[in-house]
């Protein structure tokens, strides 16, 4: 089989419980030994800040027990909390594989960004089989975009 000239765009969706090493060797595997860019989108659920809108919304601490409003501060303070964790582990799993990696944040009512980052040609689209119904794999259907799913154990927390 031979391959075109064209850089072989490598995309990584990611959820807070994807398994991030099945899926990056999954992305490593895809790209083989030819030169790829890697791009891990983290689908945010956007259901954190649709209860922070409410007013009823409370957030009840595990260890105190007490009770605070949840806001639309805490609902970005948890994304960027989640959002840095899966960072610092895709980093490091690239930086072990010596390959570069970019990482963007998406979440999944952007269907005009999705279209706009997963360029059509050379590009695959690796997510976990549990995201077979994600908005994102409708965006690159009938593209010209790869979509590979992969089986994925629990993430390790």
């Amino acid at each position: 089989m031979s391959r075109s000239k064209e850089t072989l765009h490598v995309f990584i969706a990611v959820t807070e419980t994807s398994s991030i090493p099945d899926l990056w060797q999954a992305a490593l595997r895809t790209a083989g030994d030819s030169p790829a860019e890697f791009v891990a989108l983290y689908l945010h659920d956007e259901r954190w800040h649709r209860a922070a809108s409410l007013p009823f919304t409370r957030e009840i601490s595990k260890t105190a027990g007490t009770a605070v409003d949840f806001t639309l501060r805490r609902a970005e303070q948890l994304l960027s909390d989640a959002a840095r964790q899966l960072k610092n582990q895709i980093d490091k799993l690239a930086s072990e594989a010596e390959r570069a990696i970019a990482f963007e944040v998406l979440p999944e009512s952007d269907q005009v960004r999705a279209r706009g980052l997963i360029s059509a040609g050379e590009s695959v689209l690796i997510l976990p089989s549990i995201l077979h119904e994600h908005p994102i794999c409708g965006e690159v259907t009938g593209r010209g975009v790869r979509v590979l799913f992969v089986e994925c154990g629990l993430a390790q927390a």
